[in-house]
C-alpha cells in the first residue's frame, strides 16, 4: 500500500519544509535549470607549471585524454560539485584509464614538480578534489564485475554509485550504500561509507576484502588484510575509512556483497509540519526526541536520517516553526515498522513526505535515492555518543535553528543513525574508528551563486553556523566523519590537527606511520591529508 505524496519531498528541498518554499513572503529555495557549476567557472587556471613540451609527453602516455583550458569537456571534468571550491582550476586534467597511466600521471608530477590531486566523483565536501596542479582523474577505470561463487563485487576507482547499483541489481546482491548515484564509489568507500543498511552489516568499508592501490613512486600494490608483505595489510586497513587521497591513488576494490533476492523492504518518508494553519498538539522539541527516540531503540534492520529544517526569526513570528523529516529503510513487512513508529504516529500524524511503501530491495532504494545536484554547501558533523542525548539537546539545536539568519538556499540539523553492526568491530580493528555512537549529527549550510556575492549575508550564516554547531558538539560527544570533510576543523590555534583527532581518534598515530611509509615525501597532500608523525 502507497500512502498519498503531500507535497515536495525532502529529496526536493532537504529538510521537510515545503511549506516554506509555497509562501512568497518567505526565502525560496535556489533551483538550477541548468548545471550551475558552467556560470561559475573562473576565467584561467592558475600562471606557470611544466612546458608544453612536458605536457605533451603526459598526453601521449594516456589512452584516455589529457584536458587543458579551452579543450572540450574541460569545464565539465574540471569543476567540483561544491561549487565553494570552484574558482580553483587545474592546469591540466589527466583523464587515466589503467593504472599503469595512474602511475605514469604520479610519476610525471613528481618529475615537474607540481602536485597531484585525485578525483574519482568530485564531491570532497572541503574541495580536496580541486587543485591548481595535475588532476589525476580517474573515471576512466569504471567497470564493476560479481563473481558468483564468492560473493565479490569488483569495481575501478572510476565508477559511480548508479554503475555499483546497476551491477549489484542485475544480481539481486546488495552492499552498505549511499543514495546518490552521482558519488563516486571509490571516495564513499575510502572514508567509511555510511547508507541505510549499516546498522544491520556495517559500513561499507567493513565489507572490504581487496583493494589496490598507486602508490607516490607509481608502484602499484595488491592489499588484502592477510597480505604477505605487512606494509600492504597496514594499507588496506588504512583503505578501511583512513579518507581518500592520503596514501595513493586507489584504483580498485572488492567488496563482500550479501543476498537481497526476494527480500522485502519497507521504505518511508514521513514529515511534519507547523504553521498557522497546522498545529499538532505537541511541540517539536517534543516531537523529534520521541521519533529519535523510537528510532534509536529499533533493531538493526532498520536504518533512518532524521532532519530538522531551519527557519528565519521572521517565519518563526509568522506562526511556522521547525520542520521535521524523517527517510529510511526497515528490513522487514510495513506492519512491523507501523508497530516502532506508533508512539509517534498516535501523537502526531504526518502531513507530508511520499508516505510508506513495502517494495522488493532495488526498487525500493529506487524510492530513496536521491539525485544530487552541484551547489555552494558546507556541513559539519559529530558523532552523538551521548547516550542520554535527547529532548533538552533538540531544544537547544532547535533555538539555533529558529535564528537562521536564511539564504537562498536551506539548512537543517540532521542525524544519519548509527549503532548496531557499525558498533560490533573495535575501534582499532579498521582506519575507521567510530565504533561507539548511536547517531551521525549534521549542521548543514547550502546557499546559492547570489548569496556567495553578498558577503554580509553569508558571513552571517557562517558565524551562526560555526556558533550553533559549537554548541551541540559537546552534547554529541564528539568526533567527525571523515567523508564530510570540514575546512573549519583545521582553524582551531591551539592544534593545527584537530580535524585529524576528530576523525580518526585513537588510529591517527598508526595513519601517521603507514602515511610516512607510503608516501615519504607527501606527494598526495592536501589541508586535511594525515598529518607528519
Amino acid at each position: 500500500m502507497q500512502t498519498k505524496r503531500y507535497f515536495a519531498s525532502r529529496r526536493d528541498f532537504l529538510a521537510a519544509g515545503g511549506f516554506l518554499a509555497a509562501s512568497a513572503a518567505l526565502a525560496p529555495v535556489a533551483a538550477y535549470a541548468r548545471d550551475p557549476r558552467v556560470g561559475a567557472l573562473p576565467p584561467t587556471p592558475a600562471p606557470g607549471g611544466p612546458p608544453e613540451a612536458r605536457w605533451a609527453q603526459l598526453s601521449k602516455a594516456l589512452s584516455g585524454r589529457l584536458l587543458r583550458l579551452g579543450d572540450a569537456d574541460y569545464q565539465v571534468i574540471a569543476l567540483p560539485n561544491n561549487l565553494r571550491y570552484a574558482h580553483t582550476l587545474p592546469q591540466g586534467v589527466a583523464r587515466c584509464a589503467s593504472a599503469d597511466e595512474v602511475g605514469f600521471a604520479v610519476r610525471w608530477a613528481r618529475e615537474n614538480d607540481i602536485r597531484p590531486i585525485i578525483r574519482g566523483g568530485g564531491h570532497s565536501y572541503a574541495g580536496y578534489s580541486v587543485t591548481d596542479g595535475l588532476l589525476i582523474e580517474t573515471s576512466l577505470i569504471n567497470y564493476a564485475r560479481y563473481d558468483r561463487t564468492t560473493g565479490v563485487a569488483r569495481f575501478g576507482a572510476g565508477a559511480r554509485n548508479r554503475d555499483l547499483y546497476r551491477l549489484l541489481r542485475a544480481e539481486d546482491r546488495a552492499v552498505t550504500h549511499g543514495r546518490c548515484p552521482s558519488v563516486g564509489a571509490a571516495g564513499f568507500l575510502l572514508g567509511g561509507g555510511i547508507g541505510f543498511n549499516m546498522r544491520a552489516h556495517g559500513m561499507a568499508c567493513d565489507q572490504l576484502v581487496e583493494s589496490k592501490i598507486v602508490l607516490a613512486d607509481g608502484a602499484q600494490r595488491r592489499l588484502l588484510a592477510k597480505a604477505p608483505d605487512p606494509r600492504d595489510a597496514d594499507l588496506f586497513w588504512a583503505c578501511q575509512g583512513g579518507g581518500g587521497g592520503n596514501f595513493g591513488v586507489s584504483t580498485e576494490f572488492a567488496l563482500q556483497t550479501f543476498d537481497v533476492k526476494g527480500k522485502v523492504v519497507t521504505v518511508f518518508d514521513l514529515s511534519w509540519s507547523r504553521t498557522p494553519e497546522i498545529r499538532p498538539s505537541v511541540s517539536v522539541e517534543a516531537l523529534g526526541a520521541m521519533l529519535m527516540e523510537v528510532l534509536n531503540a529499533a533493531p538493526g534492520k532498520l536504518g533512518s536520517r532524521v532532519s530538522f529544517g531551519a527557519i528565519t526569526p521572521l517565519q518563526y513570528k509568522a506562526g511556522y516553526d521547525v520542520p521535521i523529516s524523517v527517510l529510511g529503510q526497515y528490513a522487514g513487512p510495513r506492519d512491523e515498522l507501523l508497530k516502532i513508529l506508533k508512539p509517534v504516529l498516535d501523537v502526531a500524524a504526518p502531513t507530508g513526505g511520499a508516505g510508506i511503501n513495502e517494495l522488493p530491495y532495488w526498487a525500493a532504494q529506487d524510492f530513496l535515492h536521491e539525485d544530487g545536484f552541484a551547489t555552494f554547501y558546507q556541513e559539519r558533523s559529530a558523532f552523538v555518543r551521548n547516550p542520554k542525548f535527547g529532548v533538552e539537546d533538540l531544544a537547544l539545536g532547535f533555538r539555533h535553528l529558529r535564528q537562521w539568519p536564511g539564504v537562498n538556499g536551506y539548512c537543517d540539523l540532521r542525524f544519519f543513525q548509527t549503532g548496531g553492526a557499525i558498533n560490533t568491530p573495535k575501534p582499532t580493528d579498521t582506519a575507521f574508528v567510530h565504533r561507539d555512537s548511536h547517531w551521525l549529527m549534521v549542521v548543514g549550510l547550502y546557499w546559492s551563486e547570489g548569496d556567495s556575492h553578498n558577503k554580509i549575508l553569508l558571513d552571517a550564516n557562517r558565524v551562526w553556523q560555526d556558533e550553533f554547531y559549537a554548541a551541540m558538539w559537546p552534547r554529541a560527544g564528539g568526533g567527525a566523519y571523515q567523508n564530510f570533510a570540514d575546512p573549519s576543523l583545521s582553524h582551531d590555534p591551539k592544534r593545527a590537527d584537530y580535524f585529524a583527532t576528530a576523525y580518526y581518534g585513537e588510529n591517527l598515530g598508526r595513519l601517521k606511520a603507514i602515511k610516512a611509509k607510503a608516501d615519504p615525501d607527501r606527494v598526495f597532500n592536501f589541508n586535511q591529508a594525515i598529518p607528519r608523525p
